[in-house]
């Protein structure tokens, strides 16, 4: 990993500061509010907690992802280790100031519906690498879980005398940990840090960090590493830790607050504190992208097709080749004068599988850019290379600047799938647009998406 990138990870963890819980992140809204709940109604949560972090299970997802695992590396030697040993758990005293009924049972963890075998279990001979050890004290408890996947989860409860050493207790659990990812990925020891979120409405505080470890396995798994989901939780004077992990490859949908709210669920009515309110979660690394000019915004398409859980934007990248990705759109841009190809997604941040593509070629000239879209606008009335669509042009669209554009509705005819989809020129560019959403968007939404596209495009000149 390079030294750059080493700095400017350093620079935004530095910029959360100890108080990442309280650092007063703008209010979320109802979108996401809705977009939060509607999850928990889906597999999502039950994807995170049952398949993803119980060892041995893979998210594969054919959809736009929005966070991946880094590239699979060499499985580390024996002689490789984590920064920070993780020492077994000293036998906690029987005095603690909490019951133990403030600690999670098999029923709060296992997904609705969906058990998968999880039990308690005795404190595993070492922790999960980085993840703070339960403080050698009265007032602590702790509890732990596996499943017959390989997965684990661990929780400890720590009581404190005042509010103030909760909030010292809660900044510090999350220093520890970040400090000790980060140092393991400037060790080069397969760490790295994935997300972080903060959370409201879940006691006085929380926070979800996620990241890589080395997986310590005999044999070693292919291409595979230990994925760790850790949330923090604060209420009144005590503080909870939820950490889960296992064996993975890929991490494709975002974290989620299931583990603390079940956890702050159990301990606010003990505490006196604040318990479960109205949760949502706001991503703070990797820093979410923001407007490109040039490009569509989120606000774009929200507005558009009034689908307010369009929240969030992928970074711009690259196209591996030189086509809109479109089976009836069978031109090559690079080959047809394009300078460049590049793409980037609108999504709702936890249903990463529905949103919008766009793609936008760049042309050398306005001429050339034309006779592109000319070339698209034949192919996708016609769409020879698939006989199976049923494809009906449904508009055109003009604009200030020479700005043009067509759209169209493909059927499949074998499932019914729906696609919408649209091509727009303005000056010396061509962008491709395209939903997938249920259900699809009419002719008007896109008819406006698709303009506004093509005058994104007139603004970046």
């Amino acid at each position: 990993m390079s030294a750059d990138f080493d700095s400017d990870l350093r620079r935004r963890l530095e910029g959360l500061g100890s108080d990442i819980g309280r650092a007063g992140l703008p209010g979320p809204a109802a979108a996401r509010r809705r977009a939060r709940q509607r999850a928990r109604n889906q597999a999502v949560g039950a994807v995170l907690g049952a398949a993803v972090l119980v060892g041995g299970a893979v998210i594969a997802v054919a959809q736009p992802t929005l966070l991946t695992a880094p590239d699979p590396a060499d499985q580390p030697s024996e002689s490789v280790r984590p920064p920070v040993a993780s020492p077994t758990p000293t036998p906690l005293p029987t005095d603690a100031t909490l019951p133990n009924s403030v600690l999670l049972t098999v029923a709060d963890i296992e997904p609705d519906g969906e058990p998968i075998g999880w039990a308690e279990t005795e404190p595993p001979a070492q922790g999960w690498p980085c993840v703070p050890p339960a403080p050698d004290s009265g007032r602590a408890l702790q509890r732990h879980f596996e499943n017959p996947e390989g997965g684990r989860i661990q929780q400890v409860v720590e009581s404190t005398g005042t509010v103030e050493q909760a909030e010292a207790r809660f900044a510090e659990i999350h220093d520890e940990l970040i400090t000790c990812v980060e140092d393991g990925t400037a060790a080069g020891d397969d760490f790295r840090l994935d997300q972080v979120w903060s959370v409201t409405g879940v006691g006085d505080e929380a926070l979800l960090v996620r990241y890589w470890a080395p997986l310590r396995e005999e044999p070693p798994l292919e291409g595979q590493l230990l994925l760790v989901s850790v949330s923090i939780a604060r209420t009144g004077n005590a503080v909870t830790t939820v950490a889960r992990g296992g064996a993975a490859m890929d991490a494709n949908f975002p974290d989620t607050t299931d583990d603390a709210e079940a956890a702050i669920t159990r301990l606010c009515v003990e505490t006196g504190g604040a318990c479960v309110t109205d949760p949502d979660q706001e991503q703070v690394y990797p820093e979410p992208a923001g407007d490109v000019p040039g490009w569509l915004t989120v606000a774009d398409v929200s507005d558009a097709i009034g689908v307010d859980r369009i929240t969030a934007a992928s970074e711009v990248r690259v196209a591996p080749d030189g086509t809109f990705g479109f089976v009836c759109f069978r031109t090559d841009a690079r080959a047809a004068g394009a300078t460049s190809i590049e793409s980037r997604t609108y999504h709702d941040p936890f249903d990463p599988g529905m949103g919008v593509d766009e793609s936008i070629a760049r042309f050398p000239s306005g001429s050339a850019a034309r006779a592109y879209y000319d070339t698209l606008m034949a192919e996708g009335d016609s769409c020879s290379a698939e006989p199976s669509l049923d494809v009906q042009n449904t508009g055109t669209v003009t604009g200030d600047g020479g700005l043009a554009g067509t759209t169209w509705r493909s059927t499949v005819a074998e499932t019914e799938s729906v696609f919408v989809y649209g091509v727009v020129v303005n000056r010396s560019a061509v962008a491709y647009v395209s939903t997938n959403l249920d259900p699809p968007a009419d002719d008007d939404e896109l008819a406006t998406l698709l303009r506004r596209a093509g005058e994104r495009l007139g603004e970046a000149g």
